[in-house]
């Protein structure tokens, strides 16, 4: 939390590079999947025990899509076990695609297909339509 979130933070300026956004579009999605799932609000537990702050099992779910690594691969630095990171993957996973998915996860129509065809083609880069390296 230190690192990223407080308000003096260690990488602040770094933010942009590691996390391949912007703080102001993660801060967007971190309150689209806390209002979604309640997994995301910092709360005690069952022993009353204070447990990992939203932001930080957001955190853990970026990185470990970011840099395709395993959830065990991030106990050591954020002191989360490997059950907590993968829980956190699939509860970031269904909220993403319940809050954004009627508006950015929708088939493409054919007029969508036809002018990324249109593009390719004038590219010279037939077949690529499917292929993830070259959508964006």
């Amino acid at each position: 939390m230190a690192d990223y979130f407080a308000p003096n933070a260690l990488f602040t300026d770094h933010f942009r590079l590691r996390f391949r956004m912007r703080m102001i579009v993660f801060d967007r999605l971190y309150d689209a999947i806390r209002s979604y799932d309640d997994y995301f609000i910092l709360k005690k537990d069952a022993v009353g025990m204070i447990g990992f702050h939203g932001y930080q099992k957001c955190m853990t779910t970026h990185r470990m899509l970011g840099y395709d690594t395993a959830a065990d691969s991030w106990d050591e630095y954020l002191r989360m076990s490997e059950s907590t990171c993968g829980d956190a993957m699939v509860r970031f996973a269904t909220a993403m695609v319940e809050v954004f998915g009627p508006q950015y996860l929708r088939e493409p129509t054919m007029a969508n297909t036809e002018r990324l065809l249109a593009i390719l083609e004038a590219r010279s880069w037939l077949c690529l339509l499917g292929s993830l390296d070259c959508m964006h």
